[in-house]
């Protein structure tokens, strides 16, 4: 089974059952604006990078965080989070990160052994909008870019970084950071964001 698929099926086990009606709705959505159009929306991946991170392997030159204004790679926002540091955040035994790349998303995936995906990071640029139309759905938090925003619904925090570009963490089980998966992902992104373009 792909892994994007896995993710979804593992994402919707933990949903409850009012939460399934929202699903056709967010797949319609995500069709049409990618894979974080909208928080209830299962962040998707289409094409690995050659080779994950393995446990405690620190970031190499080639993961430096990119510089303002410029792009970043899938394998640049693996860089910016060890699989020792996610898997001391998280309270996982997290053993690789995998980057990949979904349209113009960076994505890194980090998994338990056996691929059991626990939470993903994401740089997505130009989507300002629909963070706009998203994020009166959310739970502000405050300290982290130019506004954050929580949706427990999907386990999902999304950080404006610059006018249109933004980060995102997907926590794939709510067990998370001691059954606390906001807190989880604020850390996450406290580590993550400092790094990126014009965070």
């Amino acid at each position: 089974m792909r892994r994007g698929a896995r993710l979804a099926d593992h994402r919707r086990m933990r949903r409850s059952p009012a939460l399934a009606a929202v699903a056709p709705l967010a797949a319609v959505l995500l069709s049409a604006c990618g894979p974080t159009g909208t928080p209830a929306a299962a962040p998707a991946t289409t094409a690995a990078a050659p080779a994950a991170s393995t446990a405690g392997a620190a970031a190499s030159p080639s993961a430096a965080p990119a510089a303002a204004g410029g792009k970043v790679t899938p394998e640049q926002i693996c860089g910016m989070m060890t699989v020792a540091k996610a898997a001391e955040i998280s309270g996982f035994a997290v053993k690789t990160a995998t980057p990949s790349l979904s349209g113009d998303v960076a994505v890194c995936t980090y998994e338990e052994a056996g691929g059991v995906g626990k939470l993903i990071t994401e740089w997505q640029p130009n989507a300002k909008t629909m963070f706009d139309m998203t994020k009166s759905q959310g739970e502000r938090v405050a300290g982290l870019g130019k506004e954050a925003v929580y949706f427990t619904s999907s386990g999902q925090l999304t950080v404006r970084l610059t006018d249109v570009d933004l980060f995102h963490c997907y926590v794939l089980d709510v067990r998370m950071h001691h059954n606390n998966p906001k807190a989880g992902a604020i850390e996450v992104a406290k580590l993550v964001t400092p790094q990126l373009p014009s965070a």
